[in-house]
């Protein structure tokens, strides 16, 4: 089975591959603003992508990393070259219901760093 990270890589934001390498997953409340936010490591993208079949559903054009702590995974639409970060629901995968959560992946590795 192919590696969805190593194969996204080069499609994935600048930002979230310095994050994911330097630090690996991460978990906890960024407040108010950002809410619950789970980044999976590196070993758990792949587990997810081939356990709950994300091909399937979510094809080439999204990348899971994370979720909400809840219903909601984070995912980056690789096409749109930016660091944006959506929510899709887990139940469903549909992908026509993404919805913008974060304007830039850098904003919640800024406040992970302020948390610490």
């Amino acid at each position: 089975m192919a590696d969805k990270y190593n194969d996204s890589r080069t499609s994935l934001p600048v930002s979230y591959v310095r994050y994911i390498e330097a630090h690996g997953g991460w978990e906890g409340d960024l407040g108010d603003d950002l809410g619950d936010v789970v980044l999976w490591d590196l070993t758990s993208i792949q587990d997810r992508w081939k356990s709950y079949q994300m091909a399937e559903f979510l094809g080439e054009r999204w990348f899971p990393f994370g979720s909400d702590g809840g219903d909601e995974m984070l995912c980056f639409d690789l096409p749109s070259g930016t660091d944006r970060v959506f929510h899709l629901p887990y139940i469903g995968m549909s992908t026509e219901k993404s919805i913008l959560r974060y304007e830039s992946f850098s904003d919640v590795a800024s406040a992970i760093f302020n948390r610490a």
